[in-house]
């Protein structure tokens, strides 16, 4: 599903409408100045020409059948991947102006983006058993007593992770690819092995030779820049 700020509209209506204004507005003069070759334009028309005939046969009932509904949704994929590909590739830089870009149905490029700031907030982290062997889930969320960053400030939660076995590691184990803990780390500098995500809750497979042992795990938030706040509190689990 589409972003709410995704540029691509939703409804295939207005696909076409977008689209329609773009094979409209770029004339073959604007196309040899943007660089945009004959056959990519060309292909654009047959994939909107394809894409607005199968919306019509769909929108009669007498026409509409699951072969039709099929080959709809494949049409309307290829034509809004065509789409993004024409933004990516030939809009986002000049020599198109301002006014070229509203012409694309584009809103108008805001000269001062809003900064975003790094993030401030304390996350924390507990362990809970999913059911099955070697697999632990993390759930994550804003510290009790401080407030959840705001969802504009393009956050996520980068998880660090570390494996100690009963005892401590070896030296050879600590060496070794897993990168084993010989004693109880105090905080997330002390833990080697890291991942980024977005959900609120994330599953951990461990190989079946960790049973046994203890999984630490510390997390802090990382915004779009990967710039970091504190570090929440460690917290463990035996791995089962």
């Amino acid at each position: 599903m589409a972003k709410s700020t995704d540029w691509m509209p939703t409804a295939r209506t207005s696909v076409l409408t977008m689209c329609r204004k773009w094979l409209s507005y770029m004339t073959t003069g604007l196309r040899a100045l943007w660089g945009i070759p004959e056959s990519e334009f060309t292909l654009l028309e047959i994939l909107f020409d394809t894409a607005e005939a199968l919306l019509q046969k769909a929108q009669d009932e007498t026409e509409r059948t699951h072969v039709i509904t099929a080959e709809l949704q494949a049409a309307f994929k290829a034509l809004t991947e065509k789409m993004r590909f024409f933004r990516d590739r030939y809009f986002k830089m000049p020599p198109l102006t301002e006014g070229d870009w509203a012409a694309l149905g584009f809103k108008a490029k805001d000269p001062h983006p809003t900064p975003i700031p790094p993030p401030e907030g304390v996350p924390a982290a507990s362990l809970s058993y999913p059911g099955g062997p070697s697999a632990l889930t993390v759930h994550l969320g804003p510290m009790t007593g401080t407030r959840e960053l705001n969802p504009g400030s393009d956050y996520g939660y980068a998880i660090y992770l570390g494996i100690m076995p009963q005892g401590g590691a070896t030296l050879e184990q600590a060496a070794s690819e897993k990168r084993y803990l010989m004693e109880r780390p105090v905080d997330g500098k002390m833990l080697v092995h890291h991942r980024f995500t977005r959900r609120r809750r994330e599953k951990l497979v461990f190989d079946a030779a960790d049973a046994g042992m203890t999984a630490y795990v510390c997390c802090r938030y990382e915004n779009g820049k990967g710039e970091t706040g504190q570090w929440g509190p460690v917290v463990s689990a035996v791995i089962p």
